[in-house]
């Protein structure tokens, strides 16, 4: 929000936009500035190279089981895990704020709003695991990161416009139906 307010202040000052009294000196507009600018720097120096990050914690890529309940367990950093639907700013401001989505299958990734379909898993409530069921076979897993309402890109703090947030993707295999 600091870049968008500070590129606006100076946008507008530098291009005319806004009359400045006679009596406010050139080196006080200068300050001001100079304060907006360092607003900006100070956020990107503050959180330096924070990025969120979502990660599958189990199971481990290769997992073969012979159930067909497969519990999952969702891993983030930098990240407040909160239910869908909570707009609130983090505590920490060089941290994201969403939910977890379990992408089952999924060959491309979705970059706008997370489907709700069978492939595409909502954890709403703000859960960190879950136990899925499977039908013998192949499957990839991944977890994607969802804004309050749902969708891959992020609306606040400093990963405003940004996402997807997305884990690597996993293998597992499922060879029995019990």
């Amino acid at each position: 929000m600091n870049k968008v307010l500070c590129a606006a202040i100076c946008s507008s000052l530098l291009s005319g936009c806004v009359l400045v009294p006679a009596s406010v000196s050139t080196a006080v507009m200068g300050g001001v500035l100079v304060a907006a600018a360092g607003a900006t720097i100070l956020d990107d120096i503050e959180c330096g190279d924070i990025d969120p990050r979502v990660y599958i914690v189990s199971p481990q890529d290769g997992y073969i089981s012979d159930s067909k309940n497969i519990k999952v367990v969702f891993g983030s950093e930098n990240i407040e895990i909160v239910p869908a639907g909570v707009q609130k700013r983090p505590e920490n401001k060089c941290h994201a704020v969403g939910h977890h989505h379990l992408l089952v299958n999924v060959n491309e990734n979705p970059r706008g709003w997370i489907p709700f379909d069978e492939n595409h898993l909502h954890y709403g409530a703000g859960q960190t695991e879950a136990t899925i069921e499977l039908e013998p076979g192949k499957y990839s897993l991944q977890l994607i990161l969802g804004s309050s309402v749902h969708n891959t890109k992020q609306s606040i703090n400093n990963f405003a416009g940004q996402g997807p947030f997305v884990s690597e993707k996993i293998t597992i295999e499922v060879i029995s139906s019990e």
